[in-house]
């Protein structure tokens, strides 16, 4: 039986039978799809430099050095015949439902969202496999990295005091950045890549075939142009693709406490599964290219693992996901956030987190050309290389931070006016599910903290579990309240609030059976 946990369905449950999630789903698969066919007829008609060059770029093999490095951006054959066997596939699906609709009877709702949900992961999930293929094929570096990540993935849940953004939809955005932001943007890129080499790189063969030594300055920059737009091109692919996932779990999250805080670690989340796949992927490269390019694996763990595990796209998806909350907020609210357009908002979501991602790969590597520190001593290891790496993304963190900072002030007095609604409601006070006694407790994440402590000293640790079931049930019992005061909830969710104080008087009986 699908039992209710909290004011909403199950995240999943949610996903599955919400209309609004599966049209947006299917929008953004068809976006993506549509975004990586033109990459591929890019690349299909970009000037041919190398000898006996393919079709595809991604079908010319690189040796030695240069092989090592394309991984980074590379799609593995067989992922590239998956991608458009789904592409098809999802088409074939699309046609099918179509033409049912037209000429047949139709779909029942049933058959017509499980259709919706096949149809996306066909144009979604094949560039998953990308780095599907990276946490295997380096299976020892990935579980170096995982306990620094878990670490950060506890730190956001445990992070927001009221109203707690649930592990499903954690471990959904996390997902989402580890699979499909890392694959979407490695697969486009490296379409993009062999475009870009063949329309700039051509200008290196001209300066050097007719100015000789002489044009090797001018060379240089090409190459040098050539590397900045691929990491645009990179930087952009992944903040849509961030954006996309943000938006999907916000809607699904819709009728919960959904705010700037809740955009906020979604986006963190999405960002950390993105940093810890393309951790792997760095520590491994620049372990066995270190000696050639100065950079090792175990300075790649210390800069993307240990010191930089907050910076990367961890702060620029949760100022992403910051603008995304707020937007969303907005319009629940029908009107503009602060005098600024949701579009706009977004916008300038999206802008930060493109930007200070290319800032990140780019700004620092100059600051560091601009110092005299000498490359791999200990200074240079320790302080001065993650000092410049960080250096341009401290603002965005500060930022991120602020919004934090602000976005729990604003929740937290929003709950705490639920709290007194819901026990002074006629309904409340008459099931006592919250009294007007536990007000303050319920109020104030410091006096919750310690009343879990006392009663762990005096009754133990399941005594103590037991009152913080009944704490969280009664916080979502409080968030039922407000969004219901806010008309944020569909209609029909009335009785959810029966159903939540019913869930609360049962754990408080279950805490009175057990201690007496």
């Amino acid at each position: 039986m699908n039992r209710l946990r909290g004011p909403l369905r199950p995240l999943s449950a949610s996903f599955r039978d919400d209309s609004l999630v599966r049209a947006r789903a299917l929008l953004v698969a068809r976006l993506f799809t549509a975004l990586y066919l033109v990459e591929l007829g890019v690349n299909l008609v970009r000037p041919h430099l190398l000898p006996h060059e393919p079709a595809l770029s991604i079908f010319y093999s690189y040796k030695g050095v240069q092989g090592k490095l394309n991984r980074l951006l590379a799609t593995p054959e067989a992922v590239f015949w998956v991608v458009l066997a789904g592409i098809a596939l999802g088409a074939v699906l699309q046609i099918a439902a179509a033409v049912v609709r037209r000429f047949g009877n139709g779909l029942t709702d049933r058959r017509a969202a499980t259709l919706t949900w096949i149809t996306v992961g066909c144009l979604l999930l094949p560039p998953g496999l990308i780095p599907i293929v990276v946490l295997t094929e380096f299976f020892p570096v990935t579980l170096l990295c995982v306990p620094t990540t878990l670490a950060v993935l506890l730190l956001l849940r445990a992070v927001v005091r009221f109203g707690r953004v649930s592990w499903t939809a954690l471990c959904g955005a996390f997902a989402w950045g580890a699979l499909l932001v890392f694959g979407i943007g490695r697969a486009d890129t490296g379409l993009a890549s062999g475009a870009i080499e063949g329309l700039l790189d051509k200008d290196v063969f001209t300066h050097l075939g007719q100015n000789g030594l002489s044009g090797i300055g001018k060379a240089n920059a090409a190459v040098s142009k050539s590397t900045d737009l691929l990491i645009v091109h990179l930087s952009v692919v992944n903040s849509l693709a961030l954006a996309a996932g943000i938006v999907l779990l916000l809607t699904a999250l819709r009728h919960r406490i959904t705010d700037t805080v809740t955009g906020l670690v979604l986006g963190a989340a999405a960002g950390l599964g993105y940093n810890f796949v393309a951790g792997v992927l760095y520590i491994q490269i620049y372990g066995t290219l270190g000696p050639l390019f100065g950079p090792t694996g175990g300075f790649e763990y210390w800069i993307r693992q240990s010191i930089g595990v907050f910076g990367g796209e961890v702060t620029f998806g949760a100022l992403l996901g910051a603008a995304c909350g707020a937007a969303m907020s907005a319009r629940r609210a029908g009107a503009p956030a602060d005098g600024v357009s949701r579009g706009r908002l977004m916008a300038l979501g999206l802008l930060a987190a493109a930007g200070g991602e290319v800032g990140a790969e780019t700004v620092s590597g100059w600051l560091a050309s601009l110092s005299h520190v000498t490359t791999g001593t200990t200074f240079d290891t320790l302080v001065a290389s993650p000092f410049f790496w960080l250096l341009p993304q401290l603002p965005f963190l500060i930022l991120a931070v602020a919004l934090l900072v602000t976005g729990m002030r604003t929740r937290g007095h929003t709950l705490r006016a639920a709290v007194s609604a819901e026990a002074a409601a006629p309904q409340g006070a008459a099931s006592g599910a919250i009294t007007a006694g536990e007000t303050a407790v319920l109020g104030s994440p410091q006096l919750r903290f310690w009343a879990l402590v006392n009663t762990w000293r005096r009754y133990g640790r399941s005594t103590a579990l037991a009152l913080h079931r009944i704490q969280s049930a009664q916080l979502d019992l409080a968030a039922w309240r407000a969004q219901r005061d806010s008309g944020a909830q569909r209609d029909g969710e009335e009785s959810r609030g029966g159903e939540l104080r019913l869930r609360v008087l049962r754990l408080k009986n279950e805490r009175r059976a057990v201690h007496v």
